[in-house]
């Protein structure tokens, strides 16, 4: 009972008095008031209770208290001895001195008792609060012995004598050592020998001189195998500022060595064909080019181009596409020698890259194999069909056409276009009229896209009459092209190249709104025929139509949308389309088209019997007329043959439940043949020339 002392247990209700007459309350021992009695010095005389006190007058009382009164007991007495003490003399309490033995105040047993509850409780409430801290502790090292054994990375703890200490799972896993064979060993165990010692010198002294390290390192498992990892070095050191333990963190880099040599194979390669890419394939020419200038040699840059790939990859869907491109890619390799480079440039284009070839002879051989590898038939495991494809190509050769990769490849692209031009070609050699033509090609391009940006293409328009009562019953709409000095450039040498260009969406739309622009304003005109009666056919290339963006109209919508700004009705119009393209339009078109026709609008068939058309493909769409080309009219009256394939098409024409319009038509015989075959329409010369709608009106 001595971990308390008494002037703690003094009742804090003790007061004391100046007078040595006067006494003052200063404990309770239960219903016990207890008065101090003072000098007049403020000296302590003694203590009396409240019922002794009312018992005697306070003079009396007070010179019988200094007659027998005890000194205050020593601040410093045990309270077992105070408790003791109170025994001794009868009391419930007892003054209490300071440690020079002057009166400090007054203890009982109620404040003695108080003192130690409220000590105890204190005490229970710090060794709760010790005991969450000890919790906490615990936890926290819960936590630090899981994360220790459960992290990912390997863990070594080694003393400063570099001795290991400890491991985690991870070091175990990734070394093969357990911690039974690691514990007491040096990092040694690890050492694969790829790094000198010069490494780890400069790996210890960053470590003594900044307490860290980090760094890749070469290090060797149990069974041998050399393994890079990623290691972090830390020093602990003591409150004596010495290092007492090393801690190394490291994660095998394996897995990231070999991500890294896939990202670089693939920033190199093409990842549907495996085959290299354009950066590649050029490095290597370039690399080429000098190989061939030091040895004095030739090289060949090919480029391989599919055609009508564009049509079955929308057809049959892009994984067929895809299945189509790398059997293409393996029947390049297939057909170049080993020395030869193959390389897929883009989309459907592929390139070669043919060294020690001098002569238009060496290169011929490679490419007639590579013709022969690609123009063949496809089995495509994701349609269950085949196809069967060709290519075009061009080529290009050192030092005799170009001197630089970029210029060969100009010229080997220029070739292709020469190739692509005459399909029964195959491939072609780079020549300078071939070039002539490419320049011519660019700069043309140039002035179409000038001209479309300026407003400068117009339109003619040429009648469409009934054949039974000549009446005009139509009007198609012939887009021209005239440059600033008055030159014309004919329509089947812009739209060809607008299509090549990627300008024909441009072109198609510019050309449909200003027809329609037309048909509004002629329709407010007056005129000596039915103009509400009159169709208006628009030619519509294929590549206008392209799947439509998030968020933006698709074609359909667009060409809708321009025929009501103008008030002009859907039913209206007539949109042409050649027999060829529609024999290889892709399901864009063909959805485009449907769409147009449930809002009365109607599809033609241009240049029929030049193509191979499908007719359940004619079936499906809103066809409602073919358009018998020029080509078998103009011979009509001389040729039977051509009379035949009229009579052909319009009985097919007939039993389809559609109209025949025949084209070209510039003499009266050629139009009385056609109308005794049954043919509805026609349009040529000899009902009238294209012109502008200003002229054409005063002729309505």
């Amino acid at each position: 009972m001595n971990e308390l002392g008494l002037l703690e247990c003094i009742d804090s209700r003790a007061r004391r008095v100046d007078a040595f007459d006067c006494f003052d309350i200063v404990a309770r021992t239960g219903e016990h008031a207890v008065f101090v009695v003072m000098g007049e010095e403020g000296e302590y005389r003694g203590l009396v209770t409240g019922r002794a006190a009312a018992l005697f007058p306070k003079r009396i009382f007070a010179d019988l208290l200094v007659q027998r009164a005890d000194p205050p007991t020593p601040h410093d007495l045990p309270l077992g001895d105070a408790l003791r003490e109170m025994d001794r003399r009868g009391v419930d309490y007892l003054a209490v001195g300071d440690e020079d033995g002057a009166f400090a105040g007054v203890v009982s047993r109620l404040s003695i008792a108080d003192a130690l509850m409220h000590r105890e409780q204190q005490q229970r409430r710090d060794l709760e609060a010790l005991l969450e801290d000890y919790r906490h502790e615990l936890e926290q090292k819960r936590i630090a012995a899981a994360v220790f054994d459960s992290t990912s990375e390997g863990i070594m703890v080694t003393d400063a004598r570099q001795r290991i200490v400890q491991v985690n799972p991870a070091f175990e896993r990734t070394t093969g050592w357990s911690r039974e064979e690691a514990v007491g060993e040096t990092p040694a165990l690890l050492h694969s020998g790829v790094q000198d010692p010069a490494f780890y010198a400069a790996m210890w002294q960053s470590l003594q001189q900044t307490d860290a390290w980090e760094g890749e390192i070469w290090n060797r498992r149990k069974d041998g195998e050399v393994y890079p990892e990623w290691l972090h070095i830390n020093a602990i050191r003591g409150e004596d500022d010495e290092i007492h333990y090393f801690v190394g963190v490291f994660s095998d880099t394996t897995r990231h060595l070999e991500m890294r040599e896939r990202l670089r194979y693939l920033a190199y390669h093409d990842a549907l064909t495996g085959l290299p890419n354009r950066q590649l394939f050029m490095d290597r020419l370039e690399q080429g080019l000098r190989d061939a200038r030091r040895d004095g040699k030739g090289l060949a840059v090919v480029f391989v181009d599919l055609d009508g790939f564009k049509e079955i990859n929308d057809t049959r869907g892009h994984a067929a596409g895809d299945e189509l491109l790398r059997n293409v890619a393996d029947a390049l390799r297939s057909a170049v020698r080993e020395v030869d480079s193959v390389a897929r440039f883009g989309g459907d284009e592929f390139t070669l890259l043919l060294p020690d070839c001098d002569d238009t002879d060496s290169v011929s051989g490679v490419v007639q194999r590579v013709l022969e590898g690609v123009n063949r038939e496809f089995a495509l495991a994701a349609t269950g069909d085949a196809v069967r494809t060709s290519a075009s190509i061009g080529i290009a050769l050192f030092p005799h056409d170009a001197d630089s990769a970029e210029s060969l490849l100009m010229a080997a692209d220029n070739a292709l276009y020469e190739a692509k031009a005459d399909p029964h070609s195959g491939y072609r050699f780079f020549s300078a009229s071939g070039y002539d033509r490419f320049v011519e090609r660019v700069r043309l391009t140039s002035e179409l896209r000038l001209a479309i940006a300026e407003g400068r293409i117009t339109l003619d328009w040429q009648p469409q009459v009934e054949l039974g009562s000549g009446r005009v019953v139509g009007l198609e709409a012939l887009a021209r092209w005239q440059r600033p000095d008055g030159s014309f450039v004919r329509p089947d040498v812009f739209i060809p190249l607008a299509e090549r260009s990627g300008l024909i969406e441009e072109l198609g739309i510019g050309v449909f709104e200003q027809a329609m622009r037309e048909v509004a304003l002629l329709s407010s005109e007056p005129l000596a025929c039915d103009c509400d009666s009159l169709s208006f056919a628009v030619n519509v290339s294929p590549l206008q139509v392209r799947p439509a963006l998030e968020g933006q109209p698709d074609f359909a919508a667009v060409l809708s949308g321009i025929a009501r700004s103008h008030h002009v009705a859907v039913d209206r119009i007539e949109f042409e389309l050649t027999e060829s393209a529609l024999s290889q339009s892709p399901e864009e078109l063909y959805r485009v088209l449907l769409q147009l026709g449930t809002e009365g609008g109607r599809v033609a068939v241009d240049d029929f019997g030049t193509g191979c058309s499908n007719l359940a493909t004619i079936k499906r769409l809103p066809i409602h007329k073919l358009k018998l080309d020029r080509s078998l009219v103009q011979d009509l009256a001389e040729d039977a043959a051509d009379r035949e394939i009229a009579t052909a098409v319009v009985s097919m024409a007939r039993a389809m439940d559609l109209a025949v319009l025949a084209e070209g038509v510039e003499t009266r015989e050629q139009a009385d043949i056609l109308r005794e075959l049954g043919c509805d329409y026609a349009q040529g010369y000899l009902f009238g020339r294209p012109q502008p709608m200003s002229v054409l009106q005063q002729t309505l």
